[in-house]
């Protein structure tokens, strides 16, 4: 018998045509992705032309992209864009202020430390006590050594003397009436001892308070200032409102 020939299936042939089908599906689908657009704003369009792959040293076809703003986006664009070139400028400005203003660390040493309530309320209180204690007795004083005085020499005139019964009721009355006199004042000074340091305590409360106040408002002040510069700094935006106009066409400026 001879021998029969046989041939398998073309591997090669089959694999080239795969490629030329890919290649083909590729181009169309690039071509279907990129459509031209047309809006109020301007134009987006596409166009190719011809390169060399300088993996392979064949020819490519290249694809651009070209995006126009109509006139009227075109010409806010160009303002945009000089607005912004000055508001970089002013922002150049205010950050060279303000790290003159913010060089150094902040000095709040200048103004010294808060004030305190630095006061004993029962000292407060018995110091009140006691002057208003010696406010009466010092009235009482001259008016009680005036009557001794007149009630010795009354009772010497009628023959009394220390040691007699009258003499010494009569000295005795006095002296009680005398002590009773004296703690009336004592007791009126307990009122007013409280009275007055409870007019004192809101005296220096109101005082310390006022202090603080006034060097938290200092402060706030103080910080205001030193920060102003930065705060205007980062208020300028130069980009902000090119970014705004170029989002219609998914630009970034």
């Amino acid at each position: 018998m001879g021998k029969g020939s046989s041939s398998g299936p073309d591997v090669v042939g089959a694999a080239k045509q795969e490629g030329v089908e890919n290649r083909e599906t590729a181009r169309d689908t690039n071509y279907a992705n990129r459509p031209d657009q047309y809006n109020p704003f301007g134009s987006l369009t596409w166009g190719t032309y011809s390169d060399i792959d300088p993996a392979t040293g064949q020819k490519v076809t290249r694809w651009r992209q070209e995006q126009n703003l109509s006139d009227p986006m075109e010409g806010l664009l160009n303002d945009q864009i000089g607005n912004a070139q000055k508001q970089s400028y002013l922002q150049s400005q205010a950050m060279n202020r303000a790290g003159e203003s913010m060089g150094s660390a902040a000095d709040f040493e200048q103004f010294g430390e808060g004030s305190n309530l630095e006061f004993d309320p029962t000292e407060l209180r018995q110091r009140s006590e006691d002057m208003a204690y010696q406010r009466e007795t010092s009235r009482l004083d001259p008016q009680f050594e005036q009557r001794a005085s007149d009630m010795e020499v009354k009772l010497r005139s009628q023959g009394l003397r220390p040691g007699d019964a009258a003499y010494d009721r009569a000295m005795g009355n006095f002296d009680r009436a005398r002590n009773d006199a004296y703690e009336q004042a004592r007791m009126g000074a307990v009122g007013t001892g409280r009275q007055e340091s409870a007019q004192a305590y809101s005296q220096q409360l109101g005082s310390t308070e006022f202090a603080n106040a006034l060097r938290d408002k200092n402060i706030q002040e103080y910080l205001s200032k030193r920060s102003f510069d930065l705060n205007e700094a980062n208020a300028l935006n130069p980009t902000g409102n090119v970014k705004d106009l170029m989002s219609p066409f998914g630009g970034e400026a």
